[in-house]
């Protein structure tokens, strides 16, 4: 017999295996995906970003970014009458 907080720590411990670590991204990888977020944004122009995921695979997002914000770090990506922010740091490459 297990108690419910054991079993809930054994989930707990099975997940956090699978936990994938985000790569460390070059300064030059970072210095092109910030010209393409611009690019983006001031041409209008729909990207794809791959976003980092811990846990299964990694997420894509298209759309046109619309906004930088600095202060938190972050990029408003607008997608057919919908609009999300984004961490700078969740994003790993675009195309």
């Amino acid at each position: 017999m297990m108690l419910p907080e054991h079993k809930e720590l054994m989930n707990h411990f099975q997940k956090e295996r699978h936990r994938k670590t985000k790569p460390e991204l070059a300064e030059e990888e970072v210095n092109i995906i910030s010209e393409q977020l611009s690019q983006s944004m001031m041409e209008q122009t729909k990207i794809t970003i791959e976003l980092f995921t811990a846990f299964g695979e990694n997420t894509l997002k298209t759309g046109i970014v619309t906004k930088f914000d600095t202060q938190l770090k972050r990029i408003k990506l607008e997608h057919e009458d919908d609009y999300e922010w984004i961490k700078f740091s969740e994003i790993l490459s675009v195309r």
